[in-house]
C-alpha cells in the first residue's frame, strides 16, 4: 500500500516501484544525468519522488532521476503517483528566449537550416500554432514571425526546436526556458533578444510518444500540479530489496516524520509553482 498524502485537489501516492517499468517521454541529458547519478551516490538517499501517471507508469516530472536510478543499478525508485486525468494537473511548454544581439542574424541561422520565415500579427500567428508544418513563433520587440518546417508530427516540431536551439547556441546566443507569459513578458520589457513560441502539448500527446517507446526533445513539456511531496530521502539499500519489504520501510518511515506544507512559489532546489509536504 503506498502512502497516501490527500489533498484537496489531487490524491498523491507516495511508494516505491520498479524503474523498469517506467516510461519516460523526454530525452535525457547526458551532462545532467551524470551530475545527478553523483549526486545520488554522494547522498546514499533518492530525495524526491519522481511524479508518475499511475494508469500507464509514465512518468510526468523527473525523467533524469529514472535514468540515474538505472545507472546505478537500482531495482526500485521513489515515486508520487497521480491520476494524471486530473484536471488540476496541467502541462504546458517551454518558450525558448534568446540572449544576445541581432536578429537578423537569428533569421539567417533558421534559413540556413531549412527553414522559412514568414511574417505575421502575434493573434494570427498563435491561431497558427499545431498546425501541420509549423514549429513556432518567433517574436521580437518590433517582428512576429511564422517558422514553417516540413514536420508531419508534433514530435518531429520539437526535433526542429531543438535543431533551431543548437544551432544558436553554437553562434554564442544564450537559451533561456521560460513560460510562455515571462518568454513574452521579457520580449516586451527588452530584456532577451526574441522569443520562440513552441506548440502546445496535450496529455494524449505526452501518453502517445512514451507508450510507443518514444521521446520529446528536452524541455518539451512542463507539467504543473497542484502538490508535491519532498525529501523523502529513501535510503539506496532499500532500493535494492524486494518490492514489499522495501514499501513496507517506506510506510513506517514517513508514517513516523513530520510533515511541513509549503505554499506555492517557495524555493528550495528550485522555485516551485505548487504546494510542497516536505518531510522532515
Amino acid at each position: 500500500m503506498p502512502f497516501v498524502i490527500e489533498h484537496p485537489e489531487i490524491r498523491l501516492k507516495v511508494s516505491l516501484e520498479p524503474v523498469d517499468r517506467l516510461l519516460i517521454h523526454e530525452e535525457i541529458i547526458e551532462p545532467i544525468l551524470r551530475r545527478l547519478v553523483d549526486e545520488i551516490r554522494a547522498d546514499g538517499v533518492f530525495k524526491h519522488p519522481v511524479i508518475v501517471d499511475e494508469k500507464t507508469m509514465v512518468v510526468l516530472d523527473g525523467m533524469h532521476r529514472v535514468a540515474a536510478a538505472k545507472e546505478l543499478g537500482l531495482r526500485l525508485i521513489p515515486t508520487c503517483l497521480v491520476d494524471y486525468d486530473n484536471p488540476n494537473i496541467r502541462v504546458f511548454t517551454w518558450c525558448r528566449s534568446l540572449k544576445g544581439e541581432n536578429l537578423d542574424r537569428v533569421l539567417d541561422v533558421i534559413r540556413d537550416l531549412g527553414m522559412k520565415l514568414s511574417d505575421s500579427r502575434l493573434e494570427e500567428a498563435l491561431g497558427k500554432l499545431g498546425r501541420e508544418g509549423v514549429v513556432g513563433i518567433l517574436l521580437s520587440t518590433d517582428r512576429c514571425l511564422v517558422i514553417h518546417a516540413p514536420c508531419r508530427n508534433l514530435k518531429q516540431v520539437y526535433e526542429e526546436v531543438k535543431r533551431i536551439e543548437s544551432a544558436l547556441k553554437s553562434r554564442g546566443y544564450e537559451i533561456l526556458y521560460l513560460t510562455k507569459g515571462d518568454a513574452l513578458e521579457m520580449v516586451s520589457s527588452g530584456q532577451v533578444l526574441a522569443s520562440i513560441i513552441p506548440p502546445s502539448v496535450s496529455k494524449e500527446d505526452v501518453r502517445r510518444v512514451a507508450l510507443r517507446g518514444e521521446v520529446f526533445a528536452h524541455k518539451t513539456t512542463r507539467h504543473v500540479i497542484p502538490a508535491r511531496p519532498m525529501f523523502v530521502n529513501v535510503p539506496l539499500e532499500w532500493l535494492m530489496m524486494e518490492y514489499e519489504r522495501a514499501n513496507k520501510l517506506l510506510q513506517e518511515s514517513l508514517s513516523a516524520r513530520r510533515v511541513k506544507r509549503l505554499p506555492p512559489g517557495s524555493v528550495l532546489d528550485r522555485r516551485y509553482e505548487e504546494e510542497l509536504y516536505v518531510f522532515e
